[in-house]
């Protein structure tokens, strides 16, 4: 998978560790780790058996964990998007490692998460799997 970095990595594995949660889950999750600074806010949604989504700390956080957390809450909470296609694609809301972390997320949401994707996002802005 696709890690922020080696930090993001070890908070992901560590809060996955012993748990069963569903692929839209495991997701958000994966999105929501991968800021040092988003995940103590909402550490204790995944504290419990079962996934608490009011137990959050929601306050300020950076523009780029605030597109996070939106991205997680849309993955995970079908039905209800913060994050649209259009924002996707506005290169200048966000820097491009937070693009390939959100495709890694949603390839999370869509697959097995045990699957590992690779991918390399070019200059012109097209995506290459391998």
């Amino acid at each position: 998978m696709h890690y922020a970095n080696n930090r993001h990595a070890r908070r992901y594995r560590s809060a996955v560790r012993g748990k069963t949660y569903s692929p839209r889950t495991l997701a958000a999750l994966f999105l929501l780790t991968a800021d040092h600074r988003l995940w103590p806010r909402w550490r204790a949604v995944f504290a419990g058996e079962s996934v608490d989504w009011q137990a959050a700390r929601r306050g300020e956080v950076s523009w780029g964990g605030y597109f996070l957390e939106c991205a997680a809450l849309s993955i995970a909470r079908c039905g209800h998007p913060q994050v649209t296609l259009h924002d996707l694609t506005d290169q200048a809301n966000y820097p491009q490692e937070t693009l390939r972390i959100v495709i890694t997320a949603l390839w999370i949401a869509r697959n097995d998460p045990r699957t590992i994707i690779k991918f390399v996002i070019c200059k012109g802005g097209k995506l290459v799997t391998c």
